[in-house]
């Protein structure tokens, strides 16, 4: 009963003590979880999202199918696994008109569960980064800034309601939070179940291996000499060039052991199922063009990132890598050595700030480096743009990079697919912005770099770029509109009818039975060259359809002498076009024209 009371009393204190962020992640998980019930991925673009693919790929366990057994697949073990045991758990329930709906339900609510980790996480490291000698209010009211910053982002909700992003970001941060709580070896556990869900984890060893050492060497170059000299983990000033590297063996061995460890038993019970398809991830991602990237860029790719096979064919072999134009190793070679230059600077790693802008500095230099890109990866950048830039500087940049992933995912692919200079454009945007990110994240390291010169063109620079964007937008915007117009056109079930009557000199009245025919001519015929009307076939006793129909022609023939009709369906005569033909009497066509399923006629009135 004590225990009890203690336990409440605890719990009491805890809520009291961090309020503000209970109310934060109620409302957090209260707007996702109703994002993912309510709203459908792609708006009102399109609806589409990697959930389709993702229960397509389970439903070929139907047939006998299962990945590392006789079915590629483009992920490590730990997301297919899952992906399959959520889509069976659907299977049990009758569908829905919605086929996707319960699997949808599932799969995002369990992804909901690590996306409410990752912003526990990130309230735990933004307590972290809060001064020490601030009063426990102020730590907490600044710790709170990164949080709803982080929560009124779009890209995050969005990611979360069609792909799984949240899940392997998850483990990445919670292996981070170890290292920084000191238990290395924990870290490296949970640094391996990420990387069995996506690679990316994998770039937390070199932060780790700094982590774990209880001491380090320096390497100084003074007077023409190298020396070498042990140093312990507090920061000094060096006085002389010097290279740092972390050589406690024993530690770091048995942190990569752990690590290690973890992908054996993990990957064993697939390796069994079939040894050929163990790297299948790799391989296939080996075999892939680059794309969404400058090196996509450079090859010539505008397409995102297809898929090179039938998952289900096994006769498929990877073969060389596809044809390019990028020198793999040299550039490899470039950004290895870029990290090495900072990696083995003089850097205070059990300063929390400095671990976790190097964390963020190696991510925007993986996203640089890699041949690919997925706008759904934007989510990894966002939470580290949350955390150390909570400042209008990181709303602006997380601003910009949210809108032009959605204008090429959303808009690019989907509605000007021909308008690949807006694929270049919003490329070349993220690329710039990872830069200046990967920048900004080494000056928390190194803020004495940022004088007030470095600080005012940071400043200006920023500010220009804005104006630049919101400048070139303008013409952006003309051009996407003709291209839309175009695109439209081409692909319109009336495109015939609507050229025709472009190219007509004879122009006045358009007469319509049809909502949708009015929707398609409006844009292309109405602004300008015709005027249109609509047919009504609702009648009233005060209001009769004859009564109605005689007065529009009328009104028609007190404008002008032409009349366009088009009948979307000749086959059938409603009420208003009894009475129309009636109106017209014995008055001959001047022209008849079958187009587009339906019927276009011209009338030349006598006034």
């Amino acid at each position: 009963m004590q225990t009890a009371s203690k336990n409440l009393f605890h719990l009491k204190t805890l809520y009291q003590r961090h309020t503000d962020f209970i109310l934060l992640i109620v409302l957090f998980v209260t707007f996702r979880v109703l994002a993912l019930v309510a709203y459908r991925p792609g708006g009102l673009v399109l609806d589409f999202s990697d959930f389709y693919w993702y229960r397509g790929f389970a439903e070929l366990t139907r047939q006998g199918y299962y990945p590392y057994d006789n079915l590629w697949t483009t992920y490590p073990p730990l997301f297919p696994l899952v992906m399959i045991a959520i889509y069976q758990i659907s299977a049990l329930l009758p569908p829905w008109e919605h086929a996707n709906l319960w699997f949808t339900l599932l799969l995002g609510g369990f992804f909901l569960l690590f996306e409410i980790g990752n912003f526990i996480l990130l309230y735990l490291f933004a307590l972290k980064l809060s001064p020490q000698d601030s009063s426990e209010q102020t730590t907490l009211q600044k710790a709170l800034r990164p949080c709803w910053i982080y929560a009124a982002l779009f890209v995050p909700v969005y990611t979360l309601t069609g792909w799984f992003e949240s899940y392997p970001l998850f483990f990445f941060l919670l292996s981070l939070y170890l290292l920084l709580e000191k238990r290395p070896y924990l870290s490296a556990v949970f640094t391996g179940i990420g990387f069995m869900i996506k690679l990316i984890p994998l770039l937390l060893l070199p932060i780790g291996v700094q982590l774990v050492s209880t001491f380090r060497y320096s390497l100084t170059f003074s007077n023409k000499k190298l020396s070498i000299t042990k140093l312990s983990n507090q920061p000094s000033s060096p006085t002389s060039p010097q290279i740092i590297f972390p050589f406690d063996l024993p530690r770091i061995v048995l942190y990569f052991a752990i690590f290690l460890l973890t992908i054996i038993i993990i990957a064993l019970p697939f390796y069994v199922m079939n040894p050929k398809l163990m790297l299948a991830s790799q391989q296939i991602t080996g075999a892939r063009q680059p794309w969404e990237t400058v090196w996509a860029l450079i090859d010539g790719n505008y397409d995102y990132g297809i898929i090179p096979l039938d998952m289900r064919d096994l006769d498929w072999t990877p073969g060389e890598a596809p044809p390019t134009r990028i020198p793999w190793l040299w550039v490899t070679a470039a950004f290895a050595g870029v990290y090495a230059i900072f990696y083995t600077r003089r850097i205070n790693w059990l300063n929390p700030r400095n671990s976790l802008a190097f964390a963020g500095f190696t991510l925007c230099l993986f996203m640089l480096w890699s041949k690919g890109y997925s706008p759904q990866w934007l989510g990894w950048p966002l939470f580290f743009i949350a955390l150390l830039l909570p400042n209008i500087r990181g709303v602006a940049y997380a601003t910009i990079l949210s809108i032009a992933n959605i204008i090429e995912a959303n808009f690019y692919f989907v509605m000007f697919p021909e308008d690949r200079w807006l694929l270049a454009a919003t490329i070349l945007i993220r690329t710039g912005l990872l830069i200046v990110l990967a920048v900004e994240f080494l000056f928390l390291i190194w803020p004495q770099v940022v004088t007030p010169r470095v600080r005012q063109a940071r400043t200006w620079g920023l500010a220009g770029f804005i104006i630049l964007l919101l400048v070139g937008s303008v013409p952006a915007a003309i051009q996407l509109s003709r291209s839309y117009f175009d695109l439209r056109l081409q692909q319109s079930p009336y495109r015939a009818t609507i050229t025709r009557l472009q190219d007509e000199d004879v122009t006045g009245a358009l007469l319509l039975n049809s909502h949708t025919v009015y929707d398609w001519f409006y844009p292309y015929l109405g602004r300008e060259q015709y005027s249109l009307f609509m047919l009504d076939d609702f009648g009233i006793p005060s209001n009769t359809v004859e009564s109605r129909t005689n007065r529009l022609l009328e009104d028609i023939a007190s404008r002008t002498d032409v009349l366009w009709i088009y009948d979307v369906d000749p086959a059938i005569t409603t009420s208003a076009e009894e009475v129309m033909t009636n109106w017209l009497g014995d008055l001959p066509p001047a022209h008849i024209q079958d187009v587009d399923g339906g019927r276009l006629r011209l009338f030349i009135l006598d006034n």
